[in-house]
């Protein structure tokens, strides 16, 4: 596990996962609530009506950058993790008016669906995790969405800024299963 801040070379006491997980709980139990109010959300079906059509907004970033090679491996899952969740949304419109869910269109990351182990960035440490790497695709969608001049009902920013990222300039929406 490696610590994102040089100054701070401990790992996160139980406090701290403690309060990540009432964090989590409650997030978790807000968006049942709102879920079970709205119907609004929905997966969108992929078609390839929009193939020809004029971009309205784009968001680059680069996929891979140099890091220790410990990491490599994470990096590379991240890639493929990006390709596999890129299938559920290429060629994706949502209609005026209707709501747009990261985990409804991308669904739960798992083996049996394709995802591998990649880097997730948790409390400030980099970890591995099955579908890592899933926040350049949100952090990607978040900023398309702002350019375009989408209306943004939940977004929620990464705990720690990885130099050179879209957090950098608050431009980030971080996704974890079922938060959002």
């Amino acid at each position: 596990m490696k610590r994102l801040d040089d100054k701070n070379d401990h790992v996160p006491g139980i406090g701290q996962a403690v309060i990540f997980r009432g964090k989590t709980l409650a997030l978790q139990a807000r968006r049942a609530a709102r879920e079970t109010i709205s119907e609004q959300a929905q997966r969108f079906p992929v078609n390839n009506a929009l193939t020809n059509k004029a971009i309205v907004a784009e968001s680059r970033t680069p996929l891979w950058t140099e890091h220790e090679d410990s990491e490599k491996v994470l990096i590379a899952g991240k890639i493929h993790n990006l390709r596999v969740a890129i299938r559920q949304l290429n060629g994706v419109e949502i209609p005026a008016g209707r709501v747009f869910s990261f985990w409804k269109q991308i669904k739960r990351t798992t083996h049996r669906r394709g995802y591998v182990a990649g880097r997730e960035l948790r409390e400030g440490c980099l970890i591995p995790n099955i579908g890592g790497g899933l926040c350049q695709l949100s952090n990607a969608l978040y900023d398309a969405a702002l350019r375009a001049g989408f209306e943004i009902v939940e977004r929620h920013s990464h705990s720690q800024v990885i130099p050179g990222s879209l957090a950098e300039v608050g431009r980030d929406a971080t996704v974890f299963w079922k938060l959002c």
